[in-house]
């Protein structure tokens, strides 16, 4: 499947995925998933500054209104996900893959995980059309 997963978008930075292929992917979700208000943070992986500036700026590039949670947890994005109200949300990390690695992960309202079923299919099929 190559960076586009089952269940999140990961791989080795660099290789399996760059900031470009970041930038679309942050293009397309808010309008695959139909959501304006994105909250994001991210892991302490060394690329994951530059994928947090490369997703925020193609969300916004499509009309996203984007609060940044900064340096955190992947249950603490879901929790405020949840909590606070937001359209949708993305979790900057490869969780236990190696620290060459870094991803994606996407929830909705009430932090509800957004797999290849639920729309990381068309998010795919609109970031390789973009290429």
């Amino acid at each position: 499947m190559g960076f586009f997963k089952a269940y999140d978008m990961r791989g080795t930075f660099g290789k399996d995925f760059d900031l470009d292929t970041v930038r679309k992917v942050g293009e397309a979700l808010p309008k695959v998933l139909n959501a304006r208000k994105w909250l994001v943070g991210r892991d302490c992986r060394l690329t994951s500054p530059a994928v947090h500036e490369a997703l925020v700026k193609g969300l916004k590039e499509s009309g996203a209104e984007v609060s940044d949670l900064g340096l955190c947890t992947t249950p603490m994005v879901y929790y405020f996900t949840a909590e606070d109200g937001f359209d949708a949300s993305v979790m900057i990390t490869a969780s236990h893959n190696p620290p060459s690695d870094n991803g994606l992960k996407v929830s909705v309202k009430t932090a509800l995980p957004v797999g290849y079923k639920d729309g990381l299919d068309k998010v795919e099929a609109i970031v390789n059309g973009l290429s």
